[in-house]
């Protein structure tokens, strides 16, 4: 994955811009207003201040870590990413909306997850051109310091899919697990 969608900057998506970033791939960080967006963002800052108060970054490190996340409202600044998390709402109609902007501007071969913590895998990716490319990522709260990622594969997922979902985990650090579908999970 070398860019990644995050839809919703609350605290979540916040956290996984974090651990995305400090994995050296460019976020785009999604939110229905530049403020909530920047926000997101701030949550980096914060993070990085105190790993620079407890001499475990540097200023430049710092800067050059905050520089690969863009907080934005417009799903055109999605082009181009590999993957998209949405962390919104969990509401199968907002979570089914947003899968629609995003997947009318991502390439074909984005895969589309949902960090969702309750709903079917399976029920979301019927919202999706692409069931195949879709599945569940979940994180635990907070993101930066849980070391456990849940990879829920719904009906259709297919096996590329789930071998770059889990490539993406390690990558950023995160022990997967994959789970079966399911309320809940």
């Amino acid at each position: 994955v070398k860019k990644l969608g995050i839809l919703g900057a609350g605290m979540m998506g916040a956290g996984i811009a974090y651990v995305s970033a400090q994995a050296g791939i460019e976020v785009v960080l999604l939110d229905t207003s530049q403020g909530h967006a920047e926000k997101g963002k701030a949550y980096s800052g914060g993070l990085l201040k105190k790993a620079i108060e407890r001499g475990h970054s540097t200023e430049k490190q710092a800067a050059a870590l905050l520089g690969l996340i863009m907080p934005t409202t417009n799903y055109h600044d999605l082009a181009g990413c590999d993957l998209v998390i949405e962390a919104v709402f969990e509401s199968v109609q907002i979570k089914a909306d947003v899968t629609a902007k995003t997947e009318a501007v991502v390439p074909e071969r984005c895969i589309f997850a949902s960090n969702t913590s309750a709903l079917p895998i399976t029920d979301l990716a019927r919202a999706s051109r692409n069931p195949e490319r879709f599945l569940g990522l979940h994180y635990f709260s907070p993101v930066e310091q849980m070391p456990l990622v849940e990879i829920i594969r719904g009906a259709a997922t297919d096996d590329r899919t789930l071998a770059r979902a889990l490539d993406f985990s390690r990558r950023t650090k995160k022990t997967p697990i994959v789970v079966n579908d399911g309320y809940g999970f």
